[in-house]
């Protein structure tokens, strides 16, 4: 660690959390500590790349309408508007189309005839199409041709289209440099390939201005922030703080974010809700207005509209997961490896949320199905826990389910009353040596402990963030220091729901705030005087231009009691 601080000019400890990530040589490290948009790996490395770019540049040669078909999740919306917003800049005639959430993931028939309504011989895909094996038959039957992008895992069989550009193809030889692109990603490097072919004096024009979306849809998408996500991430969060869209600028205006320096929890936490909240509650088609218009006046509309659906969304969010937690914790679900929970009521955008706070809750993969009593019909969203893979689990359950398809650590799912019982049971018998019968215990991976408060500097908080973009793949630096002593304590927030501490730390002086979100009820349980060990994240807190260090508590034990 020493030795690849001193040769990265970073302090020891920086270099000890570069280790902890991989990172084991100096240019690794001078690469993780600077990504550099010319470190992006060639788009043709991708499978039928120069097919489809061939495909794409005689379109807009020939002015051949292209129909271009999107998702109704974040990751689809950005994808179909960097699509849409790059081609036509390249002189392509399009049209662009999300669906609602109640048409059905994927390319269907009803997308290809919306193709054929509007007049179009090319459809292009955006995050989907790679199962879409009869709707793409069928558009061939028409004359339509059809270029699939996307990062869905495919089947064992693959639609008949021009290209299918898909980085997790196993039919093409070596798998590409860096396969865990999401669907913006993987858009992105298809129009990066084109704009090199017939435009190449706009390239680095085109990086600069559509990186914004790719860093939305990779976050959203909870995708790994690692090799070329981090770079795309890293980029894309300082575009999107330019604000030159019009959409994004009226959504960070509503949220009071305009002007500020974003990371990827500004995404998580409040820009990828509002546009996924349009698909959930009602039509994706306003998020994907606002990432495409030019209109102020529109965008703000457009705005105001998402905030009071994401309102809505964090309601019926927390109702589903408090109906599917009682329901998880009943007899009937006792020793489940894998929760298979159903309801009449659930609204099908949010179930797949509820699924992740299930999963964080019982500590194993979840799927929640929302259920059409009248068909006797199960639609739902998958999410699992560890080492399990739910793509693979779900092909293993392939004759009991009607359509499933997505990624190793989340999927949709649909099925029928009649096989229900079965999928359960399957799942249980597969899960067998993944997950135990029992919840596991939560872990907390630790970067380092600091025995001594003084060590947290301004130069190593600042150094950290040399460290980011955080999120999947790449977590927050942890540390832990024990023999913390309590100077005060309190609840805070807006339902008293926050620990706020004051603390000295071992070594130091000086007072140290501490904050713990969504457990107020240790400030009634430690009071002055009170020794704690703790698990943190370090973070630089300005208010009223004065920097102070804060700790952002990630759990906390009080010594030789087992209390924690």
């Amino acid at each position: 660690a020493a030795e690849l601080a001193a040769a990265l000019g970073v302090l020891p400890l920086t270099g000890q959390l570069l280790l902890n990530r991989k990172v084991t040589d100096p240019a690794a490290g001078a690469r993780y500590l600077n990504p550099c948009l010319d470190e992006l790996f060639d788009p043709g490395d991708l499978p039928d790349m120069e097919r489809a770019v061939d495909r794409l540049a005689r379109a807009i040669e020939t002015k051949e309408p292209i129909f271009l078909h999107g998702d109704y999740d974040v990751d689809g919306v950005t994808s179909a508007a960097l699509c849409l917003r790059a081609l036509t800049a390249l002189g392509a005639v399009i049209t662009g189309y999300v669906p609602k959430r109640i048409d059905g993931y994927d390319l269907q028939i009803a997308g290809v005839e919306r193709a054929r309504g509007a007049g179009a011989t090319l459809i292009l895909t955006a995050d989907c199409g790679t199962r879409a094996i009869e709707p793409i038959a069928y558009a061939k039957t028409l004359g339509i041709d059809v270029i699939v992008t996307d990062h869905h895992r495919p089947g064992q069989t693959l639609p008949d289209a021009v290209a299918i550009v898909n980085p997790y193809r196993t039919d093409t030889g070596e798998p590409p440099a860096f396969q865990a692109l999401c669907g913006a990603g993987v858009a992105f490097k298809v129009i990066d390939a084109l704009v090199a072919r017939v435009a190449p004096q706009h390239r680095d024009a085109f990086r600069g201005n559509f990186i914004d979306l790719v860093a939305l849809g990779t976050v959203a998408d909870m995708t790994p922030l690692l090799s070329e996500n981090r770079i795309f991430v890293t980029h894309g969060l300082r575009a999107l703080g330019l604000a030159k869209k019009t959409g994004i600028r009226a959504l960070l205006l509503n949220l009071n974010l305009l002007e500020k320096t974003l990371d990827t929890s500004h995404i998580g936490w409040h820009l990828a809700p509002r546009l996924n909240a349009a698909g959930r509650m009602e039509d994706a088609d306003l998020a994907f207005r606002l990432l495409v218009t030019r209109d102020v006046d529109e965008a703000q509309a457009l705005a105001v509209q998402l905030d009071a659906l994401a309102q809505r969304s964090r309601e019926e969010i927390a109702r589903v997961t408090s109906e599917a937690l009682e329901a998880a914790l009943s007899p009937e679900h006792a020793g489940r490896r894998v929760l298979v929970l159903s309801g009449e009521t659930w609204n099908s955008g949010v179930i797949g949320v509820a699924a992740g706070r299930i999963v964080d809750q019982c500590r194993r993969p979840v799927i929640l199905l929302a259920h059409d009593k009248a068909r006797d019909t199960y639609h739902g969203s998958a999410r699992t826990f560890g080492a399990f893979d739910l793509h693979d689990a779900l092909g293993s359950c392939a004759d009991l389910l009607t359509r499933f398809g997505g990624h190793s650590a989340a999927a949709g799912v649909s099925l029928t009353g009649a096989t229900l019982e079965a999928f359960r049971s399957r799942l249980h018998d597969l899960a067998e040596g993944t997950i135990g019968d029992l919840p596991e215990v939560p872990k907390i991976d630790v970067d380092a402990e600091l025995s001594d408060g003084g060590m947290l500097t301004y130069e190593l908080v600042m150094e950290l963030q040399r460290l980011a973009p955080f999120g999947m793949g790449n977590a927050e630096p942890t540390f832990v220091t024990r023999g913390a002593v309590v100077l005060s304590s309190r609840r805070v927030g807006k339902d008293n729901n926050t620990c706020l501490l004051s603390l000295r730390l071992p070594g130091s002086g000086n007072s140290t705030k501490a904050v713990w979100f969504r457990n107020g009820d240790w400030a009634d349980r430690v009071g002055m005087g009170d020794e704690l060990d703790l698990a943190y994240t370090p973070l630089i807190n300005v208010w009223q231009g004065r920097a102070t260090i804060e700790l952002s508590i990630r759990d906390l034990r009080i010594p030789g009691t087992g209390i924690k």
